[in-house]
C-alpha cells in the first residue's frame, strides 16, 4: 500500500502518472511463475515499513544468469511506483554483474517525458537514487558478495555507504540536499546539540574534502582549445565528456563503447569508436545514437569532430 502521493505537484509528468496508474511490474514472481520460465527464483529485500519505505524486488534468472523477469513490491510514495515499474523494465535480459553498472542518472532519464525537464522536484530525487542502490545491493547479494553495513542513520534506514556514494554522484553540497537525495535526516524531530558532532555533516565534510583532493588532481587536463591539445590530451577530454554525458545512457541499454584511434583529417578530428555489448549490431548505433555522441562532443569540446563507428 502506497503512502499519500506527491503526485498533484509533477502532473505534468503523465508519464509517471500512467505508469502510477498501470502499475506494471509491480507485484511478486512466484515459485510457479519462475518455473513456467525454467527460471531460478531470487528475491531480496530493501528498506523497512518502519522508515516509511520498503521494497521486496525479485528475479527470475535463466542458466545464462540472464534476468528473464523482474518485479518489485513497493511500500512508499506513489512515485515510488512509477520508478519501480521502470527500474524492473530495465533490469530484464541483463545479467547481475550488468546490474552492478546501472546509475540513478539513467533510470531517472527514463522517467523523464521531456528529455531536458527532471523527472520529479529534487526533494524526491531519493526516490530513484535509493531504487539503483537497491538493485545494486541485490546484484551484490545474488553474487554473495553483500557486505554487512554501517547504518548512518537508523531513522531513514540508509547506510553509510549509500550516503557517501549520493554526495559523490550529485557533489553534495549542504543537508538539505542530502535529505533530498537520501532522505537522510528526514525524520529528525530535534534540534542537534552542538557540542556533540552530527554524523550525517561529519561525513559531508569528510566526502567534500575527497572530492576536493581529487578535483585537484584531475586539473592535468590542459584549459585549452582542442585544436591545440595533444592526442593523448585530446583523448582524455572525450573519456571525460563520454563518461559525464554518454556512457550511462548506453549501459543502462545493456552496451558500452571504446575509443579506438583519433585522427587528424585536415579540418577534422575524426574519432573512430568500437561499440561493446548490445549496441553492437544496434539499428540505433549507426543513426540516433551515433548522431547524439557526435552531437555531445562538437558541443562541448569542438565543432569539427566526426564520430566513426568501426
Amino acid at each position: 500500500m502506497s503512502k499519500q502521493s506527491i503526485l498533484p505537484q509533477v502532473r505534468e509528468n503523465f508519464k509517471i502518472d500512467s505508469l502510477v496508474k498501470s502499475r506494471q511490474n509491480i507485484g511478486a514472481i512466484t515459485p510457479d511463475e519462475a518455473q513456467a520460465q525454467n527460471a531460478k527464483l531470487f528475491s531480496f529485500e530493501y528498506g523497512s515499513c518502519e522508515s516509511g519505505l520498503a521494497l521486496k524486488l525479485y528475479w527470475a534468472l535463466s542458466s545464462e544468469e540472464r534476468i528473464v523477469d523482474c518485479k518489485i513490491e513497493v511500500f512508499g510514495e506513489s512515485e515510488l511506483i512509477a520508478a519501480a515499474s521502470i527500474a524492473a523494465l530495465i533490469s530484464k535480459n541483463k545479467t547481475p554483474d550488468e546490474i552492478l553498472q546501472l546509475k540513478e542518472k539513467g533510470l531517472e532519464y527514463f522517467l523523464r517525458e521531456n528529455p531536458n525537464k527532471a523527472a520529479f522536484p529534487l526533494a524526491y530525487r531519493y526516490i530513484t537514487n535509493i531504487l539503483t542502490d537497491a538493485l545494486y545491493q541485490m546484484a551484490k547479494s545474488y553474487k554473495k558478495e553483500l557486505e554487512e553495513e554501517s547504518i548512518i542513520d537508523p531513522q531513514s534506514n540508509v547506510s553509510d555507504r549509500f550516503i557517501r556514494q549520493s554526495i559523490k554522484n550529485f557533489n553534495i553540497q549542504t543537508l538539505q540536499e542530502l535529505r533530498d537525495y537520501t532522505r537522510a535526516g528526514a525524520f529528525s524531530t530535534t534540534q542537534h546539540n552542538p557540542h556533540y558532532p552530527n554524523p550525517l555533516e561529519e561525513t559531508l565534510k569528510s566526502v567534500q574534502q575527497e572530492l576536493q583532493e581529487q578535483e585537484k588532481a584531475s586539473q592535468n587536463i590542459p584549459d585549452k582549445p582542442f585544436k591545440q591539445m595533444s592526442v593523448e590530451e585530446k583523448r582524455a577530454a572525450i573519456e571525460a565528456i563520454i563518461d559525464q554525458h554518454i556512457r550511462q545512457m548506453l549501459i543502462m541499454d545493456g552496451g558500452d563503447m571504446e575509443i579506438l584511434d583519433i585522427k587528424e583529417n585536415g579540418e577534422d578530428t575524426d574519432i573512430y569508436i568500437r561499440y561493446l555489448g548490445a549496441c553492437n549490431g544496434c539499428a540505433s548505433a549507426s543513426t540516433g545514437t551515433l548522431f547524439a555522441i557526435e552531437g555531445m562532443l562538437k558541443q562541448k569540446l569542438d565543432s569539427s569532430i566526426r564520430v566513426i563507428p568501426l
